[in-house]
């Protein structure tokens, strides 16, 4: 009997989930780890590994074993910060991938501005602190206001916007709670409207420019929650073409000349500037549902078969139609939810594609601090760009999502 081939899936959760069903039209085993054994993506798999998707040493290991049961492909991650992981494992059983230390540059924001900076690509004011007296030192000379993030970490975890010393302190200890490094990093705050780009390097190194979606963020002083994004961007292509050369040169700066590269960007007075970079695909809901939606393009697979050590196929990139996709995203009242209703009336609104929700009765929403408090998305298309934010935004006000104060633990 023939020991069947697989890909190894780092992430199990509701955007690993077209990842896992194209691993599986692929013709391979999909094998998929994630902490959490209910993650959604993990029901799905042909086998299924709680085991934290940062944990490199613990997926070197769980490869070791899966060699007698399987021919193992590749090694795969989309929608998670787990490209370090990937790069590890990948490497430990020789099989395609980027460097270990272009991952850590992609991982880490203070290697990510230090490798802009030998290159010279356009950085903020920024600095690394360990302490409230070299974060007061640092903030004079960078000047408020400032963005306080965690060093190492994903989905807005530990960022705060500050337009003044008050809670600095606060913010600083935030932001090391989330970072691996136990510090913060303090970056200029950039003023503009957000896209995020994504490219992608072929077998032979050759750069493909994918795509660009315009991103929205509700308009909280301190916290940098987004609202959603609108697929594809609607910037002038003299814009777009600026947003793609200075992340292809984000790319170079960190070392990734294979696979996806993706980069947060933002529009200023002086010309793009990037945000920060991340080497896997998106993981806003754009590869997986609004750019098939919205062009018939297919980036997973694309990513997935240079993964497994195929060919890119042209294809998989090439856009068979031109409309607009938009998500968007629901927010209830935070606290313990009692009641979810409007789920079937919200998919049966115009254009409405998709409703995905992250959260169940008896779940807490918490506090929207964080992109990961969100609780739940609609997708939708439209015939031009504001026709797909109105229905997708018309979708989310549909859902009525209640919920009563949560009592403390």
């Amino acid at each position: 009997m023939a020991i069947p081939e697989a890909v190894l899936i780092i992430g199990g959760g509701v955007l690993q989930v077209p990842a896992v069903r194209i691993a599986q039209e692929m013709g391979f085993s999909a094998i998929v780890t994630d902490g959490s054994k209910e993650a959604p993506a993990m029901s799905l798999a042909d086998e299924a590994v709680v085991l934290d998707i940062f944990d490199s040493e613990g997926h070197q290991r769980l490869v070791e074993k899966l060699k007698a049961r399987y021919q193992l492909r590749g090694i795969f991650t989309e929608g998670a910060d787990a490209e370090v992981t990937v790069a590890v494992t990948a490497a430990h059983v020789g099989l395609p991938g980027i460097p270990v230390e272009a991952a850590l540059n992609t991982k880490n924001k203070r290697r990510m501005r230090a490798c802009f900076d030998k290159v010279g690509i356009p950085n903020p004011r920024w600095a690394e602190v360990r302490s409230v007296k070299d974060g007061l030192l640092a903030a004079s000379r960078i000047g408020y206001p400032l963005m306080v993030k965690a060093v190492d970490n994903c989905g807005s975890r530990g960022t705060t916007r500050l337009d003044g010393p008050e809670g600095l302190d606060k913010a600083i200890e935030w932001a090391s709670a989330h970072s691996t490094t136990q510090s913060a990093l303090l970056e200029e705050c950039f003023r503009g409207a957000e896209q995020s780009v994504e490219i992608l390097f072929d077998e032979l190194g050759h750069c493909h420019r994918l795509n660009i979606v315009d991103r929205a963020f509700m308009s909280h002083k301190s916290y940098a929650v987004e609202l959603g994004h609108v697929n594809p961007t609607g910037l002038e292509e003299k814009a777009q073409d600026a947003l793609f050369q200075v992340t292809e040169q984000a790319a170079e700066a960190c070392g990734v000349r294979f696979g996806v590269f993706k980069a947060d960007t933002i529009g200023t007075h002086h010309g793009p500037r990037i945000l920060e970079v991340t080497a896997r695909l998106s993981g806003g809901f754009d590869c997986q549902y609004t750019t098939p939606l919205s062009s018939g393009r297919n980036f997973i697979r694309a990513a997935m078969r240079l993964a497994v050590g195929l060919s890119l196929e042209r294809d998989d990139l090439t856009r068979k139609w031109a409309t607009f996709a938009a998500a968007w995203v629901a927010f209830p009242r935070p606290g313990l939810v009692e009641r979810i209703e409007g789920v079937e009336e919200a998919r049966r609104l115009p254009g409405v594609k998709e409703v995905l929700l992250r959260v169940g009765v008896g779940d807490v929403i918490q506090p929207y601090t964080t992109c990961v408090t969100r609780p739940a998305f609609v997708i939708a298309v439209g015939a031009t760009y504001s026709e797909a934010v109105h229905n997708a935004q018309a979708g989310a006000g549909a859902l009525r999502i209640e919920t009563c104060p949560a009592v403390p633990v």
